[in-house]
């Protein structure tokens, strides 16, 4: 019998978590655009970019930071109390994040042909299960509970199809229900993480001064780079809205962008296994970088034999144009899921501000083209936006990586 290493073992439970997570999401993506059809899908997916691109502005890299210290720390009374820090914390950022909703409702009108104030008003507890969903990815990461990450990627998503499908067959489904069902989900599996958590709140100001040293010269510059990154591809979803307004080209934007998401598992997977590993090692080893290259080039073909058959036989005809931006936007993928696992080693080594420098050149990309490109070319620009920003993010990592590994 082959005895698994425990990194092994983590290794395969987040691989199969990951293929569990995009296979739930794809299967949700279905049963949601079956329910909802494009017009309304569409109107979710823009309210869904909204909540997300507010839930990315604020939380200024402290759960990064977080997440670090408690990788390198080896006392588990310490490691309780930077849990309760983490708790105080999410709770501080999720309130300001609801108040941004807040402003946003109700400025909306005026730049919008059609308003959804009320509903962001309504679903307002949407942006703290986004934040809270992922500030505890983060957080497990650095614990290396990966056990309890995989469950926490996954079971919201079960949870949630299962219910949609049973309650699908006794009412209407509309796009209120959708995002009460989906986000009420998420957020109540955040909680029952950190309930068992066991947070210790009787820290001091030593260790708030730890975090803030940490957060200034690692977290806050991964947190720009965020803001510059992550935060401004969630303009693509508001700018569609806003130049072609059609929110249903909204949806099918979103639609190809979840489609083409199982490209950036294998890189990230592998990243996030080992990231308490990276902390220790000198360079990614070379078996890692050639497994993900190499499995990454098989999805690749697999994903251009099957793309059309899975657009026609899952989605329908009407979510056709789906499958051409998918093709176009899945080299985009291939590009940034390398560059994530580069992401994941500088990340363990405190290298914030390398990150941060990288986001940046991606965030300008995507700030001119998601404003200018679809303005001019409408869904194409967004396309070659997606393309061009994940390109550069790619070469930016790999020379800030071999820069890195140069001097070390």
């Amino acid at each position: 019998m082959i005895k698994l290493t425990s990194s092994l073992k983590k290794t395969l439970t987040m691989y199969g978590a990951s293929f569990t997570a995009v296979l739930f999401g794809f299967l949700i993506s279905i049963l949601n655009t079956k329910l909802l059809g494009p017009e309304k899908f569409g109107d979710y997916k823009y309210i869904e970019t909204v909540a997300r691109f507010i839930a990315s502005l604020v939380s200024v890299g402290f759960f990064i930071s977080i997440t670090r210290l408690i990788a390198i720390n080896d006392s588990a009374i310490k490691e309780k109390k930077y849990l309760g820090l983490f708790v105080v914390i999410l709770g501080i950022i999720s309130a300001i994040g609801i108040v941004l909703l807040f402003v946003y409702s109700l400025i909306e009108p005026v730049f919008f042909e059609e308003s959804f104030g009320p509903t962001f008003r309504t679903f307002f507890f949407m942006v703290p299960a986004i934040i809270a969903n992922f500030a505890l990815l983060e957080i497990l990461k650095g614990l290396n509970k990966i056990y309890t990450l995989a469950l926490l990627s996954v079971l919201p998503l079960i949870a949630y199809a299962i219910a949609a499908y049973f309650l699908a067959a006794r009412m209407e489904v509309t796009v209120e229900l959708v995002l009460l069902l989906y986000y009420g989900l998420l957020l109540l599996s955040s909680i029952v993480v950190i309930f068992n958590f066991k947070p210790n709140f009787n820290y001091n100001k030593s260790l708030i001064k730890e975090l803030y040293t940490e957060n200034k010269f690692n977290g806050r510059p991964i947190y720009y780079g965020s803001l510059a990154g992550v935060a401004t591809a969630n303009i693509a979803g508001i700018s569609i809205s806003y130049f072609m307004h059609d929110n249903k080209q909204v949806g099918f934007f979103m639609l190809a962008l979840t489609v083409c998401s199982p490209m950036l598992i294998i890189p990230s997977v592998l990243g996030t296994t080992f990231f308490k590993k990276f902390v220790h090692l000198p360079k990614i080893p070379n078996k890692i970088i050639l497994l993900s290259i190499l499995m990454t080039l098989v999805a690749l073909v697999v994903f251009y034999l099957l793309i059309d058959l899975v657009v026609l036989h899952f989605y329908s005809s009407d979510y056709l144009p789906v499958a051409r931006i998918a093709k176009l936007l899945i080299i985009g993928f291939l590009f940034h899921g390398l560059g994530d696992l580069i992401n994941r080693f500088l990340g363990a080594k405190g290298e914030g501000k390398k990150l941060r420098n990288a986001a940046f050149f991606v965030g300008a990309v995507n700030i001119i083209g998601y404003t200018l490109l679809i303005q001019q070319y409408q869904m194409d620009g967004a396309i070659i936006t997606k393309i061009l920003a994940s390109c550069l993010y790619l070469i930016v990592m790999l020379y800030y990586y071999y820069n890195f590994i140069q001097k070390s």
